[in-house]
């Protein structure tokens, strides 16, 4: 556990040098909705956070982003209080979370109704009391994270919105990310003749 307030401070510096980003945070709400509202609104996010529908259809992210709200917020609870702090599990769909080794990981269904919009897919090895980087250097190289996520695109037939692991800096998740949206990799565009 740390203070909240210098990472929402860091996440709102990261909207403003980034004005095409778009962010999704689900929150591990321990405190009442109430609490993250004020925590939020102290470090001036309030008026990037997205309040629109997230029904089918989900507004795309250029809407998002020409709109200004570039932030989606999530609570794990699912407790009701502030209109913008949304049920995580109401409109995203997992993949189980507690894995012990890489054979063990599958898609099957966890949190989340089969028809929700977003599809999380849970991406790391559970180590106590600690993840590892090491871990992360294994099951988050390119051809380990992208064979996983298309095994889980295919299997429940749903393109993963969202790949969370541990230590988003280790591995290729943003290369993942790159492919699984077709989008070609700028830095093999740049070193082409």
């Amino acid at each position: 556990a740390y203070p909240v307030g210098p990472t929402l401070d860091s996440l709102r510096a990261f909207l403003l040098a980034n004005p095409g980003e778009v962010v999704l945070v689900v929150v591990e709400d321990y405190i009442k909705p109430e609490d993250v509202g004020r925590l939020f609104q102290d470090a001036g996010l309030v008026d990037l956070i997205y309040t629109g529908s997230l029904t089918q259809p989900v507004p795309t992210l250029r809407q998002m982003i020409d709109s200004g709200q570039r932030l989606v917020v999530f609570a794990e609870s699912g407790r009701p209080g502030v209109p913008w702090l949304r049920p995580a599990w109401d409109v995203i769909k997992e993949t189980p979370y507690s894995f012990h080794k890489p054979e063990d990981f599958s898609c099957r269904p966890n949190r989340g109704p089969a028809t929700a919009p977003f599809f999380q897919i849970n991406h790391w090895i559970e180590t106590t009391p600690a993840p590892r980087p090491s871990n992360a250097e294994i099951v988050n190289a390119y051809d380990f994270l992208l064979g996983r996520a298309r095994a889980c695109s295919q299997e429940r037939n749903h393109l993963p919105n969202v790949i969370a692991v541990d230590f988003y800096d280790v591995g290729d998740l943003f290369r993942v990310v790159r492919t699984l949206n077709g989008v070609e990799d700028l830095a093999t565009v740049a070193r082409a003749p």
